[in-house]
């Protein structure tokens, strides 16, 4: 296990910024069930799209050996800015970018549409491909045009854990209750909880999520529930795992 006491976490102002809430414990329970149900190595190539300020990383800094290695990128600057500063330094086999895709949200000045964005990555790269808090914040297009990108850059015997609002009789019953942190509207294909700025918060119904990863010959290993819709979960947003 490597040392990472030369490595603080991200300021409050950052945590802010990407959700909050307890960095190291939402990162390393994410991490750890990559490990339990996948079997992520230490040596194990991870890819992790949206990285925000590191939280998925951090785990991985003790995990990953030498022989491994992070990739991580995000539209939004200032975390990418960080873990540039603060990681790669002391962990160079911990890289991350900052890539121009339009988000009405997070990066409404961008001109590259996340639905022609190509990872700029090399195929058949990563054992295990990471999306925390990523498809909540895309359009269908988008959304496709990532697992045919993300069926390329993986190797043919990885793994994907991608998180979601799904949506199904059991979120749909919690939100008529009022039980839900978001109330999600039906808004063409997709659901929004805001009109206004769909993007903030994006839902798709479940049946539809897991055709999309059908599409391309993925298969869903587990999908875990998540407590945004008043369920019991230690996980806040739905995630589906996902194999060849």
């Amino acid at each position: 296990m490597r040392d990472i006491s030369k490595i603080s976490e991200p300021p409050e102002d950052l945590h802010i910024c990407f959700g909050g809430g307890d960095f190291r414990l939402s990162g390393k329970k994410m991490i750890d069930l990559c490990r339990e149900k996948f079997g992520l190595r230490p040596d194990s190539k991870v890819l992790d799209i949206g990285c925000g300020i590191g939280r998925l990383s951090y785990p991985l800094l003790e995990y990953l050996s030498e022989d491994g290695a992070y990739e991580g990128f995000d539209t939004f600057p200032v975390g990418v800015k960080w873990c540039t500063e603060n990681i790669t330094p002391e962990f160079p086999n911990f890289r991350y970018q900052h890539v121009e895709i339009y988000n009405s949200t997070y990066n409404p000045a961008a001109k590259t549409k996340a639905a022609d964005f190509i990872f700029p990555y090399e195929d058949e790269s990563f054992d295990l491909i990471t999306l925390n808090s990523v498809f909540t914040h895309m359009m269908p297009e988008d959304i496709m045009n990532y697992i045919k990108e993300m069926d390329r850059v993986l190797k043919v015997d990885g793994h994907i854990m991608a998180t979601f609002f799904l949506i199904n009789a059991e979120s749909n019953e919690l939100m008529d209750l009022g039980k839900s942190v978001h109330d999600f509207f039906k808004f063409g294909i997709f659901y929004t909880a805001d009109p206004k700025d769909p993007m903030d918060a994006v839902g798709y119904d479940e049946k539809f999520a897991v055709n999309m990863f059908a599409q391309r010959g993925f298969v869903i290993q587990e999908t875990i529930p998540g407590n945004w819709c008043g369920r019991e979960s230690n996980y806040h947003q739905d995630i589906l795992l996902v194999s060849r």
